[in-house]
């Protein structure tokens, strides 16, 4: 009879857990679509007009709105996630929203997930995997794509021959790649002659818009696309799940770190180059 009862029990706490966990993924939901809503108004400003002080003003404004939900949702749904550990429900969650929790996240929550042998996030392991190689010091990871005129080429014909160089991975309908480049290129424009490269990874899929974009903002460094979007070597090579994304390496080919936004790459060049 107490077995019988704590099968009940069980199943109740499950059948809870699960409705609750679907509560969390359509809030989550509902703040992603207007997430996207406001990237796309990014997106549409930036395009318009040259970025004046005054229009950048204004493209700063709008991506501080979303970014705040963007950081307020992913908080949320951690919670959630925390509170609900001991749940198998997770697993969907966690699947479902990868790219928003980011891998970082992931790998320490897999770490304690008695859940986390499950089939279903085999490709996730799988990912973790790899981002356990973008940590600092880490070699280079290789692989071949080809530049603007189709002529293939392997990044370790960039890195590893005794100058820094920044992975810039980036698409010209991304509205915070297009917002985040002023940053690149004054960076690019103060440290190359001191010993710094950039290489453009991008995740276009239509030619004439990647090519347009890289005139357009005077990215003159080095780019690479294959043209396949989200479905791009690049993508899954580093497991890349949102954009802009970068990765700086040492002379030698090693992992500098990850993820560079606003003045923090020109302070770690400076950190690395000298003033």
């Amino acid at each position: 009879m107490k077995k019988y009862l704590f099968l009940i029990l069980t199943a109740f706490t499950l059948n809870v857990s699960a409705q609750e966990l679907q509560a969390v993924a359509d809030s989550v939901d509902r703040n992603m679509s207007l997430i996207r809503e406001k990237q796309d108004e990014l997106m549409t400003y930036v395009r318009a007009q040259e970025l004046t002080p005054e229009r950048r003003a204004v493209a700063d404004s709008i991506s501080r709105t979303y970014m705040q939900l963007y950081y307020e949702t992913t908080d949320y749904l951690k919670q959630q996630l925390e509170s609900h550990h001991e749940s198998p429900e997770c697993a969907s969650l966690i699947n479902k929203y990868q790219r928003l929790l980011g891998l970082d996240y992931l790998e320490e929550y897999m770490g304690t997930y008695p859940h986390a042998g499950l089939p279903e996030l085999e490709e996730l392991r799988q990912q973790i995997a790899i981002n356990q190689k973008l940590k600092p010091g880490s070699e280079l990871i290789d692989f071949e794509m080809p530049d603007e005129v189709g002529v293939k080429h392997r990044l370790s014909e960039y890195i590893g021959h005794g100058r820094y160089v920044l992975v810039d991975f980036w698409a010209s309908w991304c509205g915070p790649c297009i917002q985040e480049l002023p940053n690149v290129v004054a960076a690019y424009e103060r440290f190359h002659e001191r010993g710094f490269d950039i290489v453009g990874l991008s995740f276009d899929t239509n030619r004439q818009s990647w090519l347009k974009a890289v005139a357009k903002h005077s990215m003159t460094w080095t780019q690479l696309s294959d043209l396949k979007g989200w479905e791009s070597l690049a993508a899954k090579t580093y497991n890349v799940r949102a954009i802009p994304f970068t990765i700086l390496f040492d002379p030698n080919g090693k992992i500098v770190d990850c993820n560079f936004r606003g003045e923090a790459l020109s302070r770690k060049l400076e950190e690395l180059l000298g003033n």
